[in-house]
């Protein structure tokens, strides 16, 4: 049965999952559906996703929930995650190879090798002394920039270096790359429109967040040539018709694109400055607005643009991020550990402990504090008499001591908030959420709805079409339901089993350090 109200349709593109859902203006979704994205290993450390696979996927998802709706549409929003791309021939739309994704570890050594480069270090000291003296933030951001395996440079010089005829076709002007919004919208339109949006190309390590530009100084150091990024459209612009030689129904104007951390932020409405989002999604991303300004850094913090509406300012944030989150939570299902992800709290919480147990998620390395690549998931502590149900606490614990790692940074940074907002997949288990309160010693949001992506890009889009005038009219059609968790108690020697356990589980992790460095 069919609404006969308007409806945006939101499509979510995420590391483990693709989700769509038509969503009401007053942010109630008339339906949802997902279904799990296929990683490809094809070598160790190269992880994939086939775009003909993803492509079906999408299609399947959006004719799900569109069905008997198809008249009452009037945008479409999308949000992704950043850093995934793939290339491809301009004249025929052939793909040179499979999407990289941002968990992907084939650049390592050469990030590697390029930040341990004596003449980057000496540019990074040079940076960091005139942007002192002439109080420059880009020059002090610069000062303290690492290339990463998880942004696009090295990935993109990896494929220049490495997939056959790339280096031709660039040079015929006859190669394209995008991300997967890019991507998904380049499909959608047939072809049409080759985009993507200013929080989206912020996240990529080669596009100035000031200027609001591609960095022709990145760009030529890390060998990205300039001719095959694609413009950049602000995120509730026009990016095309929906095409009707896809046969879905409708053709409705594509009116929101974004990254998804900052559809998050969107979609948990923290449009004021200081509003701090903790997601625990795939990895743990911890997110703050900083308004119309950035700050100068840390290598672990990075400033990002949240979104840029038309005829208005950027929105910047800084953010912190770690590549093991839910994946390590699944891993319990995955492993034969437990039966239903539904179950972790339940079993978690019929033990007093972990016994002694430390699981420490490093499938792609570690992120903060200990910026290793190479380190290795391990577990430790076990002995004759322990359980499962050790392990699974241990896992989730794990979850809740990355996410103190990452709120620690950023109250060092930008000091502690009355309330963090929490949400992804993860933010489900009560467990996990009611130990973050305790740890961090601040209270906790967490949003009825956890699709914060999915309405981030609605909302977006809804902007983009008339369907909201303004931020304010977003907060009045859209009333949050939030679960509040406050901390349980003001006394710190209550809680002294879990920072004793925290202690050693920061010990187990620094053991995990260069574990694949040393067996390479």
């Amino acid at each position: 049965m069919g609404t006969h109200e308007d409806v945006i349709l939101s499509i979510d593109v995420g590391t483990t999952n693709c989700r769509a859902a038509i969503i009401n203006k007053s942010g109630i979704i008339i339906k949802l559906a997902y279904k799990p994205i296929e990683l490809l290993s094809p070598r160790k450390g190269w992880f994939e996703i086939c775009p003909h696979v993803l492509w079906d996927t999408i299609l399947e998802l959006i004719r799900t929930v569109t069905k008997d709706n198809e008249k009452n549409i009037r945008s479409c929003g999308i949000s992704v995650q950043r850093n995934t791309f793939i290339t491809w021939k301009k004249d025929t739309g052939e793909y040179l190879h499979n999407f990289i994704t941002w968990l992907d570890m084939r650049s390592t050594s050469m990030c590697e090798a390029w930040n341990n480069n004596c003449f980057i270090s000496f540019g990074r000291w040079v940076a960091w002394v005139l942007g002192s003296i002439i109080k420059s933030r880009h020059m002090i951001c610069a000062a303290s920039f690492n290339v990463k395996d998880k942004a696009i440079p090295m990935r993109l010089r990896w494929v220049m270096d490495n997939i056959p005829n790339a280096k031709e076709l660039q040079k015929e002007d006859n190669m394209c790359f995008g991300t997967v919004e890019t991507w998904l919208v380049w499909k959608l339109t047939n072809s049409k429109i080759w985009a993507t949006d200013y929080s989206c190309a912020s996240s990529t390590g080669i596009f100035d967040i000031w200027k609001l530009t591609w960095c022709p100084i990145m760009t030529t150091l890390f060998g990205n040539p300039l001719n095959i990024l694609p413009e950049v459209r602000c995120s509730n612009a026009f990016f095309g018709m929906i095409d009707e030689s896809l046969e879905l129904g409708f053709s409705v104007p594509i009116t929101g694109v974004i990254g998804d951390q900052q559809a998050s932020i969107f979609g948990n409405q923290l449009f004021d400055v200081g509003d701090l989002k903790l997601t625990l999604g795939t990895g743990i991303a911890c997110n703050i607005n900083t308004g119309s300004k950035t700050h100068p850094t840390s290598h672990d913090i990075f400033p990002l643009i949240g979104w840029k509406l038309e005829n208005e300012n950027v929105f910047y944030v800084a953010e912190v991020i770690a590549a093991n989150g839910g994946r390590a939570v699944e891993w319990t299902v995955t492993s034969g550990l437990i039966n239903k992800i539904t179950e972790v709290d339940e079993i978690a919480n019929s033990v007093p402990d972990s016994g002694g147990v430390s699981f420490i998620p490093a499938f792609n390395g570690m992120e903060v504090p200990y910026r290793d690549p190479f380190a290795g998931t391990s577990l430790f502590g076990i002995s004759l008499t322990t359980k499962t149900k050790s392990i699974v606490r241990a896992v989730l614990e794990s979850q809740i001591f990355i996410s103190k790692h990452v709120l620690d940074m950023v109250f060092n940074f930008y000091g502690k908030p009355q309330t963090i907002r929490v949400d992804g997949g993860a933010s489900r288990s009560t467990f996990i959420v009611e130990n973050i309160v305790q740890l961090s010693r601040t209270r906790i949001e967490r949003s009825d709805c956890v699709e914060g992506s999915l309405m981030g890009a609605a909302f977006l889009a809804g902007l983009g079409v008339g369907m909201y005038g303004s931020f304010s009219d977003i907060k009045t059609c859209v009333p949050l339901r939030m679960s509040m968790f406050e901390t349980k108690n003001t006394s710190l020697d209550d809680d002294e089993q879990l920072f004793k356990s925290y202690e050693v589980w920061c010990q187990s992790a620094q053991r995990c350090v260069q574990w694949h460095g040393h067996h390479r």
